[in-house]
C-alpha cells in the first residue's frame, strides 16, 4: 500500500505572525487623504498573548498526522471499532491457541515414535537367550549380502531382528568375512556383529554321532561347510594308524574307514580340511582302544581288533542301552561258538543301503547279510562308541541264543531267550511288526 506522502507545516509563534501581519501593512499603498492629519501621539502596541506549548503540540499532530489518524468516530462508531477489534483478537487468541495445541500433539506425537524407537532398537540388539552360553558355527559363504546373512541369523536365533542387524552394521560400517564363525544365542547383536567382522579363523565345534555309516556322516559333515569333493578326498585319503592292523587289504578305498571315525566332539579351526577332522576321530579311538586295553581283550576272544570293531558296530546298531548291548553281545558270542547265523537285521540293512543288494530283507544276496553269511560280515556298518566296544571286550555270561526288539507299548525294550521256542512267544507278544 502507499504511503501517502506528508508535509510537515511547523506553526508560527504569535511574535513571528505579528511582525508578518506588520510587513504586509506597510506594504500596502496608503490611499490620498484630503486633510493632512494633524500629528498624533504613538501608542505603544502590546504584543499578543503566547500560546501553550500543548496546544502547539496539538495543533503540530492535528496538521501533520490527520491522514494516519483518520477521522475522529462518533461514539456508537468507537463502540463498533472497539468490539470488532475485541472480536479480531479473540480470533488471533483462539488461532494461536490452536497453533500451540497442534505443535504440542506433533512433539507430544514425535516423543511417544521417539521413545517406541528407542525401546524396540535397545530389545532388538539384546541377545536372544542370554543364558545359552553354548556356541555353535555359523558359516558365510563367499559373496553372500548383508540381508542374506541378517535373515540367516534370525533363522539360527542368533539375532532377534533382522533389520536391526542390517541398520548395525550399516551404520557402523562393518564389513562381515566369509568364512565358519563361532556364535551363541547370549551374545548380542552388536557382538556378533564385530565376531563376523574378524577375519582371524575361529575355533569350531564338529560332532561326530555314534551309529553311522560313512554315507550317513556326509550329511553330519556338510552341515560344517564341507562339500562332496571334499568329502571325497578326506575318505580316500591316506592314514596311517595302529587301529588299521587286520583290517583287509581288498576293502573298497571308499569305504576302509568305515566303523573307524569314532564318535566325539572335536574342536578345528575355521577353514581345516575334513582329514583334520578324521585324524583327531582316529588319535581318538587309540587313545580309548589303549587306555581300555581293547587290543588284548578282543584277542582274548579269539578276535582281531578289526574284528572286535565290527562286532561293536553290530551290538550298536542292535541296541543303544549299555546293559542290552551286553546281553546282546554275549548272545552273539554263543551263536557264533555254536556255529549259527548271527540273523542281525541291521546286516542286510547296511548290505542294502549300501548299494550291495536289491531288497531290504534277510533274502539280501549280500556278505554282509548274517542271515545268509556264517560269521561275521565283511567289515564294521557304522562308527562305534566306547558301551558298544566294552560290551564285546566284556560281555556277560548267558545262555540267551535270541533277542527280539519290542514295539507298541514295548518299545524300547529287548527281549532275550534260550531257545528258539521262547524266541517265538517273545516275537509274538512284544513284536507285532516282526509277525
Amino acid at each position: 500500500m502507499a504511503i501517502p506522502k506528508l508535509t510537515i507545516a511547523v506553526p508560527k509563534s504569535p511574535k513571528k505572525q505579528a511582525q508578518v501581519a506588520k510587513a504586509k501593512t506597510k506594504a500596502k499603498p496608503q490611499p490620498p487623504t484630503a486633510k493632512a492629519k494633524s500629528p498624533t501621539v504613538k501608542k505603544h502596541r502590546k504584543s499578543p498573548r503566547r500560546r501553550p506549548s500543548f496546544d502547539i503540540a496539538r495543533s503540530f499532530v492535528e496538521m501533520n498526522f490527520a491522514v494516519l489518524m483518520g477521522p475522529e468516530l462518533t461514539p456508537k462508531q468507537a463502540k463498533k471499532a472497539r468490539k470488532l477489534e475485541q472480536k479480531l483478537a479473540r480470533r488471533e487468541a483462539r488461532r494461536r491457541h490452536r497453533v500451540r495445541r497442534t505443535i504440542l500433539l506433533v512433539l507430544s506425537l514425535l516423543i511417544i515414535c521417539a521413545g517406541i524407537a528407542a525401546t524396540w532398537w535397545t530389545t532388538s540388539l539384546r541377545p536372544v537367550d542370554s543364558a545359552d552360553t553354548k556356541t555353535r558355527q555359523f558359516i558365510v559363504d563367499k559373496g553372500a549380502s548383508t540381508d542374506q546373512i541378517a535373515t540367516a541369523l534370525q533363522k539360527a536365533g542368533f539375532i532377534r531382528n533382522a533389520l536391526v542387524f542390517k541398520i548395525y552394521v550399516r551404520l557402523n560400517h562393518k564389513i562381515i568375512e566369509a568364512g565358519t564363525h563361532l556364535l551363541s544365542p547370549s551374545y548380542s547383536t552388536p557382538k556378533i556383529a564385530d565376531k563376523l567382522a574378524q577375519a582371524k579363523a575361529d575355533e569350531i565345534e564338529i560332532q561326530v554321532p555314534p551309529g553311522l555309516t560313512l554315507k550317513q556322516l556326509r550329511a553330519t559333515w556338510k552341515k560344517y561347510g564341507y562339500t562332496d569333493s571334499e568329502i571325497d578326498a578326506a575318505y580316500v585319503a591316506d592314514y596311517a594308524s595302529p587301529l588299521f592292523n587286520g583290517r583287509p587289504d581288498n576293502l573298497p578305498v571308499k569305504t576302509r574307514l568305515e566303523g573307524y571315525i569314532y564318535p566325539e566332539t572335536y574342536r578345528i579351526y575355521s577353514g581345516d580340511k575334513l582329514e583334520t577332522v578324521i585324524k583327531k576321530a582316529l588319535n581318538q579311538f587309540e587313545q580309548v582302544a589303549a587306555a581300555n586295553d581293547l587290543s588284548a581283550k578282543f584277542a582274548a576272544k579269539n578276535l582281531s581288533f578289526y574284528q572286535g570293531v565290527t562286532l561293536a558296530s553290530l551290538v550298536l546298531r542292535e541296541v543303544s542301552n549299555n546293559d542290552d548291548q551286553k546281553t546282546v553281545a554275549a548272545v552273539f558270542f554263543n551263536r557264533l561258538r555254536a556255529g549259527m547265523t548271527l540273523g542281525s537285521d541291521p546286516t542286510y540293512t547296511y548290505a542294502y543301503n549300501q548299494g550291495y543288494c536289491k531288497v531290504n530283507s534277510s533274502a539280501c544276496d549280500s556278505p554282509y547279510n548274517t542271515y545268509r553269511s556264517g560269521g561275521l560280515p565283511p567289515g564294521p556298518i557304522a562308527n562305534v562308541g566306547l558301551s558298544a566296544l566294552l560290551a564285546v571286550a566284556y560281555p556277560i555270561e548267558t545262555d540267551y541264543y535270541y533277542f527280539v526288539a519290542g514295539d507298541g507299548v514295548d518299545a524300547g525294550k529287548t527281549f532275550f531267550a534260550a531257545t528258539a521256542e521262547e524266541h517265538a512267544a517273545n516275537i509274538a507278544a512284544h513284536c507285532s511288526k516282526c509277525l
